[in-house]
């Protein structure tokens, strides 16, 4: 549940026209994976027993200066000194259990890809390059539109931080998988980058229940992104967060997108009600609509069908 605006990423509009005119083709070219973290352990390696300021000015000079282009890409375009001061004694006490997540991350990845593209034949898997960096916690998982692209980043120290040492990949990758999915089918709407709450709600709750779908072994925490607090919660709260769904199903306020989505929200619900909410209606539709119709349904069928299934959670 990484930090960024109000979501689980930034959809930037800049890449929006060009994205939406990609031809989608099936996905015979596989998703290209750019794996920073080799780099890292041996910039991190190489002065582990040396003093703080030491440690953070190797760091910004032999590793973030050098892929500062890809970070650039991933919206961490100022990385300061204290910000890795900060972090990294943080990092230092979670070390081991990332390593353990990197080196099972690319098979896992190469794995959960193969059963992405089975169920989505249509997926564009090559305008969807992913990349393995150090985040500083920034984020989890986390899309950046780029001209033709679509790219998504994997911040392994934020899937711990987040996760937990137990992590399960094969929801977290579906999840963003479909997302850079939705991208393609509805670029209109998934590109916003002030997408209205009832947008906001279609794209985090599909994206959940794809991956419930896709991991059917999975637990609902594991599926809620290990959101433990709207997992207790959520239940006794539907109706009320239904209804105020409901209330300000237009509005495109930061507010209102913050009450629903923000891992921070503290308020009338649990914090990132709109996961929970937006899965229970992505279930219900899923009886008559598959996930591939689901993907492709236009802006205002999505707002017809979640007023009409927020109109049966409230009752």
């Amino acid at each position: 549940m990484p930090h960024i605006a109000f979501t689980r990423r930034s959809l930037l509009a800049a890449g929006l026209s060009l994205v939406a005119q990609r031809r989608l083709v099936a996905a015979t070219a596989p998703t290209a994976l750019t794996d920073l973290m080799p780099r890292f352990w041996r910039v991190y390696d190489r002065d582990a027993s040396a003093p703080l300021p030491a440690r953070v000015n190797r760091l910004r000079s032999d590793f973030i200066a050098s892929q500062q282009t890809i970070y650039d890409r991933a919206g961490m375009v100022r990385i300061t000194a204290e910000e890795l001061t900060t972090w990294l004694p943080r990092f230092d006490a979670m070390a081991d259990e990332v390593r353990s997540l990197h080196r099972g991350f690319a098979a896992a990845f190469d794995t959960h890809m193969h059963g992405f593209t089975r169920a989505f034949p249509d997926f564009d898997a090559a305008s969807a390059p992913v990349f393995v960096l150090p985040s500083l916690f920034r984020f989890d998982a986390h899309l950046e539109s780029h001209e033709s692209s679509l790219p998504l980043f994997f911040g392994l120290d934020g899937v711990v931080r987040y996760h937990g040492n137990h992590a399960d990949l094969g929801v977290l990758f579906a999840h963003e998988f479909f997302h850079c999915y939705q991208a393609q089918k509805n670029p209109s709407l998934s590109l916003d980058p002030q997408a209205p709450v009832y947008g906001a709600l279609w794209l985090e709750g599909v994206a959940t229940y794809v991956s419930e779908r896709l991991n059917p072994d999975a637990s609902l925490l594991h599926v809620l992104l290990d959101d433990d607090e709207l997992l207790r919660r959520g239940p006794a709260y539907r109706r009320k967060m239904a209804l105020a769904l409901l209330d300000r199903i237009d509005s495109r306020r930061d507010a209102d997108l913050a009450a629903f989505f923000a891992s921070g929200y503290r308020g009338e619900w649990p914090a990132r009600a709109g996961y929970y909410v937006g899965l229970l209606a992505a279930r219900n539709i899923g009886r008559s609509l598959d996930m591939v119709q689901m993907a492709a349904l236009s802006t205002p069928q999505v707002r017809e069908q979640l007023v009409e299934q927020l109109k049966q959670l409230a009752r």
